[in-house]
């Protein structure tokens, strides 16, 4: 869909100014003269990369919230998606939703009029909604996914928290340690120069240091971007390569590994307890982790599931997942209650991670203090204690 701004007669001969979304020219066009609005010019409304506003996880659950109790009030989703698109301010999402309430209009199922966008609605998404038209639940489905996007978002809200403060962190120590050896530290070297012959190896490896960072510093910040951006739109088009990348970091590794596997057994319980089947579940939840470890061994599972074997047994045959997590599933499975244990499972691998992100947290904290620590310590070893030697011998 394309932002076109337009110039059309109203009536009385009344010139109208305004910007409609459409497929093409032809079907502005059509709205306009459904509208009884003659066009005169139109123009696309240009869009700069990066300032158009994306969908949040935020803006999908409360399109969920509205769905769910237009549902719960009888109101047909043609009309729900029409007083949701009048009242949204995201254009992006008002222009889908305007287009889903024409498939609807046109006869085709909300699940697969959903499926034309995999950008915003993801497997996971379509499935529970497809659940629920066969069910005749619509507004269960509606309610199940806003719970699934809440924790989502909360997730995400989480590990920005996490990063946030050492990241700070590491911005302060880099300004102070560039502001101390491009500024002060010249200053000070200059005096000491000045009053001494010979300068200790610390001090001449500092005042080198210094040296390069006034030379070389831009240099340094543009090969710096350059080579990230490079990375990370190389790893974008390689997945398994950041997937290895992300499994070989000393810390991040096990914390992604761990997420997977929470992310997992959430996508799991809401599938399985929207009366989805086995089989159909595990790969709509493999699927929306993308490569992996974790999705291997959830191949591995399948097959297993396939070839006769319960599923707390494949489970535990591919051993990637925790003892605790494979005894809750044969437990559930014995008690004829799965659906509910899968809820105490994702319970369980929630509060592991957590309490995973909260020591990792604890971890960089110290490190960072520590690392400011050591680099002022070399500072003043450096430059106050020749300092300090300088002005005694000046004194004398």
């Amino acid at each position: 869909m394309t932002v076109y701004r337009y110039k059309a007669v109203g009536k009385g001969g009344v010139l109208v100014k305004g910007s409609l979304e459409a497929g093409s020219v032809a079907e502005l066009y059509t709205h306009l003269q459904a509208l009884s609005l003659l066009p005169i010019a139109c123009t696309p409304l240009r869009k700069w990369p990066g300032f158009e506003r994306s969908i949040r996880v935020r803006s999908l659950r409360e399109l969920c919230l509205h769905l769910e109790q237009c549902e719960k009030a009888g109101i047909p989703l043609t009309d729900s998606l029409e007083e949701i698109a009048a009242l949204q301010d995201i254009p992006k999402l008002k222009s889908i939703l305007q287009e889903l309430r024409k498939d609807l209009e046109a006869g085709a199922l909300l699940s697969t009029a959903l499926e034309k966008y995999p950008r915003v609605f993801d497997a996971v998404f379509i499935g529970v909604i497809r659940v629920g038209e066969k069910t005749g639940k619509l507004s269960v489905a509606f309610q199940q996914l806003a719970q699934h996007l809440k924790w989502v978002d909360d997730v995400q809200v989480q590990i920005v928290k996490s990063l946030r403060y050492p990241l700070i962190m590491v911005i302060l120590l880099c300004a102070v340690f560039y502001t101390l050896l491009t500024i002060v530290v010249p200053e000070l070297v200059g005096f000491i120069q000045g009053a001494s012959d010979q300068l200790p190896f610390s001090t001449r490896l500092l005042l080198a240091t210094s040296s390069f960072l006034s030379r070389y510093f831009l240099v340094l910040l543009t090969m710096g971007s350059v080579s990230f951006t490079l990375l990370a739109a190389v790893l974008k088009l390689h997945p398994q390569w950041r997937s290895r990348l992300q499994a070989a970091l000393p810390l991040v590794g096990p914390l992604h590994l761990q997420l997977a596997l929470t992310r997992f057994c959430h996508l799991f319980a809401l599938l399985f307890g929207s009366a989805i089947d086995v089989l159909q579940a595990l790969q709509t939840a493999r699927d929306s982790l993308g490569p992996g470890v974790l999705p291997h061994a959830l191949r591995r599972v399948e097959y297993l599931v396939r070839e006769g074997y319960s599923l707390s047994r494949a489970f535990e045959k591919t051993e990637a997942f925790p003892p605790m997590v494979v005894r809750m599933m044969r437990m559930g499975e014995q008690t004829s209650s799965l659906a509910e244990t899968l809820l105490h499972v994702k319970d369980y691998v929630e509060t592991m991670f957590k309490r995973r992100v909260d020591h990792l947290i604890g971890l960089i904290e110290p490190t960072t203090i520590l690392l400011m620590g050591l680099l002022m310590g070399w500072v003043v070893y450096a430059i106050f204690i020749p300092l300090y030697d300088t002005l005694m011998i000046l004194d004398c």
